[in-house]
């Protein structure tokens, strides 16, 4: 760890050194302007503006900021034209010259018109890279995407790039599941609950963007040790606009309308979902159990899942401005689903010889109703400085969740052996506060200081009840006391945070800065009178060097520091056996793990629509959380969670998007990565390569049809104590857009040649081999008709809490 802050610093330092002595050599030639709006006089941001020689050829490129401002010292004396561009506006020409007794070009506001022109009846306006890149993030631009149409938010992160998406819809990034995903940049309760769940209950249509923060900056919370996702949702432009969507599939069926209403000092938002969709899963388990080396029995298992899962969730969002310097935003956000984990089980145990010594099958049934609450008020302020603005944010989150089993034994048909009931009631609530500050100390806001605190306040509840019967009278139900229990966990955070941003006219930016976050953790188990406090401490710095060589090359350099924090159902002691033969429990006394990343970064983006992006990491843990399976003479596993080892992941991500013809855009990302797991304490190295590839094209066709066919690959992962077989996932799309009644048809085939996809987990140890089969019904057809009224969609500029700092490993409700 020393040699990483040694380079880290080292390079931080050449940085600044470079920036001084080409300070000393500062071009006296400069263009500046204000880009406005023709009607609302109001600035326009990310207007892209280009500086073209007499050849016509691009020399510069710069974007407007949020108060419409552009500025370029990337000119000489000459000749030269402005051509400034942006969505759903006429593209300006503008001619200037500059000389030594002239250097600066003042431009004034410079006026846009908004592009009204109909050609056929279709709306002519610029197109974005599906892939993006800007400093420590990349951005997948879904919208883009005709294949999402009729999904949902895990569709989506499937195909953005450096993530993985597996069937049951969790999400790792470079093979790590410990992130945080935000909606809008806010903080989730139902995202804490289970975010495979949540990610099935948001629309794909309603997703604008998605950032992947590999390097977050110390306005993040700390915790999230493989990054942040950030999930931009598409927002009301005008006075009254929306969609209808309805999907009908073999596997799901939704309902997504949309409604904004936009007046000019405020902006209203509203997102209904309705979803159910099923879930099928073939599994089989084959455990062998060993004793000095040699085979010591056999445990064989063949379960089959189905479950339909209906749920829904709604989404409101309100924006105030009286004047240009204040914004009020309120949002309310509820979710309300039924998550069933029902199965049929064939148990059987055999000894070395053949013998078969056990012979039941088992019928689970379950109940998993969720409910959950988000709330969210903001307040901006913009103040004297350009740039200058003090953020006031405070959440609150309810949630209310239960898991409840009821397992059946029997021998032969109907003689029933045993049975066990559990109901676990889950209740949580959550207060967050939040400030921010940036001021500014630059003309332009390029140099500037941000800082902040936070607080957070969580008080969470797990009643569990457990009823089992005697092997005497298995018809007779009696309370387990050493298994029923209430748990009460608090979980108080603490942080102040600051970083400064220096952008300098050589192309040079730095972003530098550190966060303090205590924790404290107080557990109590109440009838076994067992409790357990801890309080943590962590510092946690990071900084991104970032340097623009030209108009299309750009190099970044970042280290940050994550930690990750384990969540209630980590911790719960409640012990779930609906599988007998492979048992769950929590583990109250694990601490939280740290991570520290290193990553450089280059990336190209040409004007003949060509996008590349590589990624260098290394990326090393210290108290990694892992699950470890361990198993007794009978051949029943169980898994916990536990701080014995460390890992290690170093390796190269690459994203290109190109256009291959007119009309045939080809996007992909591949991956490869060395992983190192080591455990002193279980006697476990484990080490290997790890590869995926997806491949995304798209072909634009005459009368408005297009047509995309995706693909994702991922090889062998390696784990702490084995490894996973490798995953494919496939699939095709076709649309039709009416431009007319504003109609889009679009109809996506998954997996269309094979039924079920499979993927295997093997578990190794001294004492057992075991393997995990899952075969995933994935083959499915939906068909979605989405009528849009109005033109709807701009990013979601409001500043929101970000309450990333739990880890989130909750399965099965």
């Amino acid at each position: 760890m020393k040699t990483i802050y040694k380079h880290l610093f080292s390079c931080l330092f050449v940085a600044l050194f470079t920036q001084q002595l080409s300070a000393q050599n500062t071009s006296p030639f400069q263009l500046k302007g204000i880009v406005v709006d023709s009607l609302t006089r109001k600035p326009i941001e990310f207007a892209t503006i280009s500086i073209l020689d007499k050849d016509r050829k691009v020399i510069a490129l710069t974007y407007s900021d949020e108060n419409g401002v552009f500025k370029s010292s990337d000119v000489r004396a000459g000749y030269f034209s402005l051509s400034m561009t942006f969505v759903g506006y006429r593209p300006k020409t503008l001619a200037f010259s500059l000389t030594a007794e002239k250097p600066v070009y003042e431009f004034g506001n410079v006026i846009m018109t908004a592009d009204v022109t109909f050609l056929k009846g279709i709306t002519v306006t610029a197109t974005k890279q599906l892939v993006e890149q800007q400093p420590g993030m990349l951005i997948y631009n879904a919208e883009k995407d005709i294949s999402n149409q009729g999904g949902t938010a895990a569709d989506v992160l499937r195909k953005a790039p450096i993530l993985n998406v597996d069937a049951a819809g969790n999400v790792t990034m470079r093979g790590n599941s410990n992130l945080r995903i935000l909606i809008n940049g806010k903080y989730s309760g139902q995202m804490a609950r289970n975010a495979a769940d949540a990610l099935n209950m948001m629309p794909a249509g309603s997703i604008k963007s998605v950032e992947v923060i590999t390097s977050p900056s110390a306005r993040y919370d700390a915790e999230g040790a493989a990054g942040v996702i950030n999930i931009i949702t598409k927002k009301g432009n005008k006075n009254m606009s929306g969609t209808l969507e309805g999907v009908a599939g073999n596997l799901e069926q939704a309902i997504n309308p949309r409604i904004a209403l936009n007046r000019e000092k405020w902006n209203m938002t509203t997102t209904l979902h309705m979803h159910r969709f099923r879930n099928k899963e073939i599994g089989s388990t084959n455990r062998v159990l060993k004793q000095d080396g040699e085979p010591a029995g056999t445990v064989i298992q063949d379960i089959v899942k189905d479950n339909a899962k209906p749920h829904g969730s709604g989404d409101f969002q309100l924006e105030y401005a009286p004047d240009s310097l204040n914004m009020f935003n309120f949002s309310a956000n509820g979710n309300i689903g039924n998550w069933p984990d029902n199965s049929e089980q064939h148990n059987r145990r055999f000894l070395p010889d053949g013998y078969m010594i056990e012979d039941y099958r088992q019928s689970v049934t379950t109940k998993a109703p969720s409910r959950g609450l988000d709330l969210n008020l903001g307040y901006t302020r913009k103040l004297r400085k350009p740039g200058e603005e003090l953020y006031l944010m405070a959440q609150f989150n309810r949630s209310l969740n239960d898991y409840n089993y009821n397992a059946i034994q029997k021998w032969g048909e109907n003689y029933v052996t045993y049975r066990e009931l559990n109901d676990n009631h889950t209740s949580g609530k959550e207060w967050t506060f939040q400030g921010d500050y940036i001021m500014p100390f630059s003309e332009g806001g390029k140099h500037a200081l941000e800082s902040g605190l936070k607080a957070i306040l969580r008080d969470n509840s797990s009643i569990y009840d457990v009823w089992a019967t005697s092997p005497d009278q298995p018809q007779f139900l009696a309370q387990v006391p050493s298994r029923s229990d209430r748990f009460d966990y608090q979980q108080n955070v603490v942080a102040a945070y600051s970083q400064v941003k220096f952008k300098w006219k050589s192309g040079w930016a730095l972003h530098a800065g550190a966060r303090m976050e205590g924790a404290f953790l107080e557990g109590n188990q109440v009838n076994a009178g067992v409790k357990f406090k801890n309080d943590f401490w962590n510092f946690v710095p990071g900084a991104t060097v970032f340097k623009k060589l030209n108009t299309n090359n750009n190099l970044t350099l970042s280290y940050t520091k994550r930690i990750s924090r384990p969540s209630i159902w980590d911790l719960n002691p409640n012990r779930d056996s609906q599988d007998p033969k492979n048992i769950v429990i929590g583990n109250p006394d694990l601490r939280p793990e740290e991570v520290d990343q290193v990553e450089f970064t280059y990336a190209l983006q040409t004007d003949a629509d060509f996008f590349i992006n590589f990624s260098l990491f290394a990326r090393n843990t210290k108290n990694s959380i892992e699950s470890v399976v361990t198993v007794n003479n009978e051949g029943v596993a169980t898994t916990t969670k536990q701080n014995f080892a460390s890992n290690g992941q170093y390796g190269l991500n690459a994203s290109t998007s190109y256009n291959v013809m007119r009309g045939w855009k080809i996007n992909g990302n591949a991956n490869v990565r060395y992983a190192k797991y080591a455990s002193g304490a279980l006697n476990i190295r484990n080490d290997g390569m790890v590869w995926g590839l997806n491949l995304n094209s798209s072909w634009k066709l005459p009368n408005n049809y297009s047509v995309q066919a995706y693909g994702n690959y991922d090889a062998k992962s390696v784990t702490l104590q084995g490894y996973e077989t490798y995953w494919l996932y496939y699939s095709f799309s076709a649309k039709k857009e009416l431009p007319g009644p504003k109609l889009t048809i679009t109809l996506t085939t998954v997996s269309p040649f094979s039924k079920y996809i499979g993927r295997s987990d093997i578990f190794r140890s001294a004492d057992f081999t075991s393997t995990f089969g899952n075969d995933y019904m994935l083959r499915s057809v939906r068909l979605s008709l989405n009528w849009e009224f109005g033109n709807m969609f701009q990013k979601n500029n409001a500043r929101k809490i970000q309450n990333d700092d739990q880890k989130n490993v909750k399965s099965n409700g």
